[in-house]
């Protein structure tokens, strides 16, 4: 009852900042849409290996989301979340994400060969296989080296398996490892989500809020929305937190217009949403520094090999590629946008 009562104070249909990845509020920021589209490019050209990086809340499960929404009529996908295993539990639960079946206690040279089959099957209906592994930062070092192992299975003309790695900055500081430089050369596209810009978090309320709501009746006005700005880094998750709480104070003070005073008594009540980094950036940048803006082609292994050896084979690198091509321009669906 008294959702429907603050739903009906502001005149919302839905509540606006909710901190789940709904693709009706997808906010089409430059660098969020190059993300998207960087990603589907990876992944239909069999690119291998992908990251996708950026800091605690700054949309990449949504761009996760939105990625599989778009690959769902042509791909089997499995979204990985439990980082915290080891290889043997890895390689059972991806099996059990593609329903490959396995009998109990089944060793691991076994699980992998059941993969290759499926994956080989999979190519003949014309089928991606996508593995989307989140948080994984978390990952060991063993698990990373499982990872660039599996990534060997192949023909002599695809990757039979695309790799999704989405993580924290941190991620990126991990792949760049010297004993991890067999799996950096793997990576076929690299990308980090930069924090929004003030101009974009202006932009990015008044999205979500004529997204819940055509005719709506809250008004940030532009000094709160600064202060959100400031205190949030321009992170799309602290922002949502520190509207949605403004937007309950000014329901239970009776009134519709969230200004400096309310944002200042929000943001003393909320210091367990305080980022990692304060600076909000003064314009839009892309990607960060020394991270490509477009898929970049990087050596891969030499490609004629048998897709059954896949443990045994040893890369070799290759630093050409006679198909390189320019990645498409996505025009989003409108299901996408709300």
């Amino acid at each position: 009852m008294r959702l429907c009562m603050y739903l009906q104070h502001f005149g919302f249909e839905s509540l606006p900042f909710r901190n789940t990845p709904d693709p009706r509020f997808f906010f089409q920021t430059a660098k969020h849409n190059e993300a998207l589209a960087n990603l589907i490019y990876a992944v239909e050209q069999r690119r291998g290996f992908v990251l996708l990086s950026g800091e605690i809340g700054s949309g990449k499960t949504l761009i996760t989301h939105l990625l599989m929404q778009h690959l769902e009529d042509h791909a089997q996908m499995a979204l990985i979340r439990n980082t915290h295993l080891n290889s043997a539990q890895l390689i059972r639960l991806i099996c059990d994400e593609f329903s490959i079946q396995v009998a109990p206690g089944t060793d691991k040279a076994t699980m992998l060969l059941a993969i290759n089959q499926f994956l080989i099957q999979q190519l003949a209906e014309d089928r991606l296989v996508v593995v989307i592994i989140d948080e994984a930062q978390n990952l060991s070092d063993k698990v990373m080296e499982e990872l660039r192992m599996l990534s060997n299975l192949e023909t002599s003309s695809d990757k039979l398996l695309q790799i999704v790695l989405v993580g924290q900055p941190e991620l990126r500081d991990k792949v760049s490892q010297p004993h991890l430089e067999q799996l950096r050369q793997r990576i076929g596209l690299s990308y980090h989500l930069d924090p929004l810009t003030l101009d974009e978090v202006t932009a990015y309320i008044h999205h979500r809020l004529a997204v819940a709501g055509a005719n709506h009746r809250a008004v940030f006005v532009q000094g709160a929305i600064e202060k959100v700005a400031r205190f949030s880094h321009g992170t799309p998750r602290i922002i949502n937190g520190l509207c949605d709480n403004a937007l309950l104070y000014a329901f239970t003070a009776g009134q519709h217009t969230i200004d400096e005073a309310l944002i200042d008594r929000v943001i003393k009540q909320s210091m367990h949403l305080v980022p990692r980094h304060r600076t909000l950036p003064t314009h839009s940048p892309v990607v960060d520094t020394g991270e490509p803006t477009r898929p970049v082609e990087t050596p891969v292994a030499d490609r004629p090999r048998n897709p059954g050896e896949t443990q045994e084979a040893v890369a070799e690198i290759d630093d050409t590629d006679d198909k390189k091509k320019e990645p498409p321009v996505f025009q989003f669906r409108p299901s996408l946008t709300g």
